[in-house]
């Protein structure tokens, strides 16, 4: 009984506890990404992430099932790349986050978008939005592994002036507001196909959900004026 209270509890306000989670990684990841004795408090947060992610798809049996093998996949191979370094682990890592992170960013899109309008909807946007950005940027990271060279970094963070993940992620927050400040540059044509596709991506995501937001706002402002007419026809007709 208790437990099945606490799930209840949690499952109203499942994307606000992804949107925290999401928040304090991004917050406190600039501040602690280059100690070395604090990248297992960084690797922690990343994984709560990703429980927290899995969790907010868990209304579906398919969707969460998926989620869960992803997210295992992408947990083993976080903390193996951070108790056995290796390229090979590090490239692995690579490949498997951008597929989770995408596959939760659609999975809780499609849920708010079908949903009715609520506060936990709303920050389920907002983990949706900070989700395409980690999407993107674990891509590029990939991209970036696999052809060298493909970005151009003024001031990159990573030793032998090759980008790492924080200059990524940043570049792709850039590139999902449309900001461009310049100062990372996509150099090949697959670079550059990434970079495009964000900032198409952020823009349709603003787009929809605002016109989603605005239905919903209509919809209910035209269901509360339909009780009061019925309302005003109910206390004429008892007169």
């Amino acid at each position: 009984m208790v437990a099945g209270g606490i799930h209840q509890k949690l499952s109203r306000r499942k994307y606000l506890i992804l949107t925290f989670s999401l928040v304090l990684l991004l917050v406190l990841y600039p501040y602690i990404g280059t100690i070395t004795q604090a990248n297992a408090f960084l690797k922690a947060l990343t994984s709560a992430v990703l429980v927290a992610a899995v969790y907010a798809v868990s209304e579906r049996r398919g969707t969460f099932i998926i989620a869960i093998v992803l997210g295992t996949f992408a947990f083993i191979a976080g903390w193996s790349g951070f108790l056995i370094p290796g390229e090979e682990i590090r490239t692995v890592e690579s490949i498997i986050n951008p597929i989770f992170f995408a596959f939760a960013t659609v999975a809780v899109l499609r849920s708010i978008i079908r949903g009715r309008v609520t506060d936990d909807v709303i920050y389920g946007a907002i983990a949706v939005y900070l989700l395409l950005g980690l999407t993107w940027g674990s891509a590029y990271t990939y991209l970036e592994s696999v052809h060298p060279g493909s970005f151009l970094v003024a001031h990159a963070t990573e030793t032998g002036g090759q980008p790492g993940f924080s200059d990524l992620l940043y570049y792709s927050f850039i590139t999902l507001t449309t900001a461009g400040y310049g100062d990372i540059v996509p150099l090949t044509s697959q670079a550059r196909s990434l970079a495009f596709l964000e900032a198409v991506s952020g823009v349709l995501f603003m787009a929809v959900f605002i016109s989603r937001l605005i239905g919903a706002l209509s919809s209910s402002k035209d269901t509360a004026s339909e009780e009061r007419e019925e309302k005003d026809m109910d206390q004429k007709t008892d007169r």
